[in-house]
């Protein structure tokens, strides 16, 4: 358990003092690719759907309709992240992802020699995600509050409470409505089906 919470505590050390050397306008996403019908609320409150290479600061919020996808670029990390349809998530301004409904993919492709990837902050309600640098993983959240975390690359450290649990590759873990932890444990092949379908690798 000590190395855990070591290792969490040097990846949080990382990406702080990444995040320490960035100025809250440079973080943002970008709008890579979509498919359908992908609406996106500013920071002021003003909506309008999304076109490539559209930039949201941070404040903003991306929500997918029915049968739609999109694909962002999370600034300044270069990590994408794909939303499944009928999904919504914030860029708060804390600089975390804040996933409200539905389910995201997200990692960081490998970079050019030279450069580093950082640990990816996600928050989905009660429930605090820190990823490894090179993790591919997916966080989806239903509509009776049930949390679903799958890693495919690399690990990471989901906060809980007060435990804090690694979900290495090829393991998920499920947080139900009430904070009950099951897992790590392998993926389902329903959760590999999911991965294959719409992963982004």
């Amino acid at each position: 358990m000590k190395m855990v919470r070591c290792g969490i505590l040097l990846a949080l050390v990382g990406l702080f003092s990444f995040v320490a050397a960035q100025t809250v306008q440079e973080f943002s996403l970008k709008v890579l690719e979509f498919r359908g019908s992908v609406e996106a609320r500013l920071p002021e409150g003003s909506q309008r759907l999304v076109k490539e290479n559209y930039q949201l600061p941070v404040g903003s919020s991306v929500r997918t309709q029915e049968k739609s996808t999109v694909i962002l670029e999370w600034l300044p990390y270069k990590a994408r992240v794909k939303l499944a349809p009928e999904t919504e998530i914030q860029l708060s301004t804390t600089r975390s992802l804040l996933l409200q409904k539905g389910r995201i993919w997200a990692g960081t492709p490998p970079p050019p020699v030279g450069e580093r990837r950082f640990p990816l902050p996600i928050q989905c309600e009660q429930v605090q995600i820190v990823s490894s640098p090179d993790a591919l993983f997916s966080v989806a959240r239903q509509a009776d509050g049930t949390i679903t975390v799958s890693v495919d690359q690399g690990k990471v450290f989901v906060s809980v409470g007060q435990s804090v649990v690694t979900v290495s590759k090829a393991q998920m873990l499920i947080i139900s409505p009430q904070n009950v932890v099951t897992g790590p444990m392998p993926m389902t092949k329903q959760e590999q089906v999911l991965w294959d379908m719409g992963g982004v690798r």
